[in-house]
């Protein structure tokens, strides 16, 4: 019993622990990487499949990662997600270089976080990559006998600082880093250093917040017992409640309608398997952070496959065009875009890989739409002044009370857009669906297309494993707190 879900879980890092985990992967792939014959492989992924982990690839024998472990990964991120969508937007902000999260696994560190630096030049850092070199620092920090504050390496011409993200109980469960080029490193070293010593208050604080004492279980009700569940179903159901809530297995056993002792089996087996830890004071049960990767990673390879189709339905039904964005540091970044004529003789500009400053941007406002006052006070570049501030943070106030932004653009006249706000598996806005037409056209039909644009964040939202989320009830309502109208 143990040892097949020792071999699911393998099998599920082996396809959903990618840069891309949306790719197919075949399954000769799939069997060499966990050392397992191709029957086994077979049969384990066929189950996976069944329960919703894998889905099958268009390509006979293949699989890529399903709705429910991007919801599984959305569920376990969601508690520090708050957290670590400020602070690393605060780290990129101060210091224009590239930020990274990273998680141990196995021997390396899987990057599970991360925001680009605005440099030309710069270290690049994929969400969902794993770190193998020991040398490096994001590896270091996380290595129980390192001593440093701050761990620093140098490869090549990048140079890498980090400090260790510790539980309560003493383990470090995540390394933050800064990754910059070697010739500017000499000058903002001190106040990379400062700040990465504030930012693992701010982390650490969150991780004690999550933090769970002894866990006193419920009285067994053997009315609620199930019996017939397959194991691998059951593994992972006890999971999918630990993500929610870490505790007891017995807790857990609770929650998921499994009898105590094949609970605690299957416990033992999903801890060998390092998909859960065991809190050395409390005994309480986590599920691994480095799964946090699966649903971020598959993030933008979701809206490549399926967000150009959704932009252009959606583009083709109301006659308008369609932008998706996301943020990239502090500003727009368009990665999906459908162009509609706005008119005889009238085009809109591509904005298709393009950032734009978030003041003034389509959906600026809504992919702000997650950080509390004082977050957005200290993010919100100093360039602009007090009036576009207030602007700004009236918008935000208007799209969490009204759930779409209507906004005639800052930058050229005539033109007027709605925006809604796509969220991922952690309940975070990951995106802004974006409705843009002339004004005089948007304000005849503004209802439907406000409608339209609630549609397509919905649909986006599904895509990214929301909706999965959201039905197993591991997403909360975003809190709707006004934002003072002046900083």
């Amino acid at each position: 019993m143990t040892a097949r879900v020792e071999q699911a879980v393998a099998i599920l890092r082996a396809v959903a622990g990618r840069t891309d985990p949306t790719s197919p992967l075949p399954l000769a792939a799939i069997s060499a990487s966990v050392g397992a014959g191709l029957s086994t492989a077979s049969r384990v992924c066929a189950g996976l499949v069944e329960s919703g982990m894998l889905e099958r690839g268009e390509a006979y024998g293949t699989f890529a990662t399903g709705p429910r472990a991007l919801a599984l990964s959305g569920s376990a991120a969601a508690a520090l997600g708050p957290t670590v969508h400020f602070e690393l937007h605060r780290l990129a902000q101060e210091t224009a270089e590239t930020v990274i999260l990273s998680a141990a696994e196995g021997t390396g560190a899987r990057i599970i976080a991360s925001v680009g630096s605005g440099w030309t030049l710069h270290v690049p850092a994929a969400v969902g990559d794993v770190v193998t070199d020991a040398r490096r620092a994001v590896i270091r920090a996380l290595a129980g006998d390192a001593e440093e504050a701050v761990v620093e390496s140098q490869a090549g011409r990048a140079v890498e600082i980090a400090v260790p993200l510790t539980a309560p109980d003493g383990r470090r469960l995540l390394s933050l880093a800064i990754a910059l080029p070697v010739y500017r490193a000499a000058r903002a070293r001190p106040r990379i250093r400062r700040l990465l010593a504030d930012a693992r208050r701010a982390f650490e604080r969150a991780l004690a917040e999550g933090h769970r004492g002894p866990v006193v279980p419920p009285p067994l009700d053997r009315s609620t017992i199930t019996t017939s569940v397959r194991t691998e179903e059951a593994a992972l159901r006890l999971v999918e409640h630990l993500a929610v809530a870490p505790g007891s297995a017995t807790a857990a056993a609770a929650a998921a309608g499994l009898r105590p002792d094949r609970a605690r089996r299957l416990v033992d087996a999903l801890v060998r398997s390092r998909l859960l830890a065991r809190d050395s004071e409390t005994d309480a049960l986590h599920v691994d952070p480095a799964i946090h990767a699966w649903h971020r990673a598959a993030f933008l390879p979701s809206l490549a496959r399926r967000g150009s189709a959704r932009a252009m339905a959606t583009a083709e039904r109301v006659g308008a065009c369609v932008f998706v964005t996301t943020l990239a540091g502090m500003r727009s970044f368009t990665v999906v875009e459908h162009i509609e004529p706005m008119g005889e003789g009238l085009l809109m500009a591509p904005w298709l890989g393009r950032p734009h400053p978030l003041v003034g941007s389509d959906g600026g406002p809504t992919l702000a739409m997650d950080f509390d006052a004082a977050q957005l006070a200290h993010l919100f570049p100093r360039r602009h002044g007090a009036s576009e501030y207030d602007q700004f943070v009236r918008r935000v106030q208007r799209v969490r009370a009204d759930g779409t932004l209507t906004m005639r653009s800052v930058d050229e006249f005539g033109i007027t857009s709605i925006s809604a706000p796509v969220r991922d598996a952690a309940g975070l806005v990951a995106a802004a669906a974006c409705i843009v037409g002339a004004t005089e056209d948007v304000s005849m039909r503004l209802p439907e297309l406000q409608e339209a644009a609630r549609m397509l964040a919905a649909r986006l939202s599904e895509d990214l494993g929301a909706t999965y989320a959201a039905s197993s009830g591991s997403i909360e309502a975003v809190d709707a707190a006004s934002i003072p109208p002046s900083r």
